[in-house]
């Protein structure tokens, strides 16, 4: 007796083939309509923004009033002495005004940098010719009414000069021609360091 292989033909083979065919048809059909259903990362819209406002609505009620305080009366304790008189009553009882405290003037702050600026400020105007003044520190005698005018001498404080003639306007102070009696010399001195003889 003789064995014979079995044969096959290709409908045998067709027969597995569409099942498999369609189980993957179904499964790629499936996963189509998942995606389109779901939607992929890219698709999705932004989220909206409710916190923004939960926030506003919150912000946008007006805090509760404060509790006011309400004085509570308080009653005298016996024994104590009796309360003295405030200064509301004794002003009801006597209608006298009570005498207001002086201010002393204030300077302008304009008015005190002129005068920290320039020392010959509220110095006196003018002295008439043939006035004897004194030096009220240690000055120079000079040639000019100026500080860069040639120095002749220094006065000492309290060397007597007279006036020879009309001031000399230069810078923010004047200049007086001066004539020293001791010595014969003539020259100018600031107004700053002049006063008249016998005043302090």
């Amino acid at each position: 007796m003789s064995f014979q292989p079995e044969e096959r033909y290709w409908t045998d083979y067709l027969r597995i083939a569409l099942p498999v065919m369609g189980l993957l048809l179904l499964i790629g059909l499936l996963w189509f309509w998942a995606t389109a259903l779901i939607g992929s990362p890219g698709d999705q819209p932004p989220p909206t923004q409710t916190t923004l406002a939960a926030v506003t609505e919150i912000n946008a009620t007006p805090p509760p009033a404060a509790p006011t305080a309400t004085p509570l009366p308080v009653a005298p304790t016996p024994g104590l002495p009796a309360p003295t008189a405030t200064i509301a009553a004794v002003t009801a009882a006597d209608p006298t005004p009570l005498p207001q405290p002086t201010v002393p003037p204030t300077v302008p702050p304009a008015a005190a940098d002129a005068a920290a600026t320039n020392p010959c400020a509220n110095l006196p105007p003018s002295y008439p010719v043939d006035t004897i003044v004194e030096t009220t520190e240690v000055v120079n005698l000079r040639e000019g009414p100026s500080t860069d005018s040639n120095i002749i001498t220094e006065l000492p404080a309290g060397t007597t000069v007279t006036v020879t003639g009309e001031f000399a306007e230069a810078g923010q102070c004047d200049w007086w021609p001066v004539s020293v009696p001791s010595t014969e010399q003539s020259g100018f001195v600031r107004e700053d360091f002049l006063r008249e003889s016998g005043t302090q």
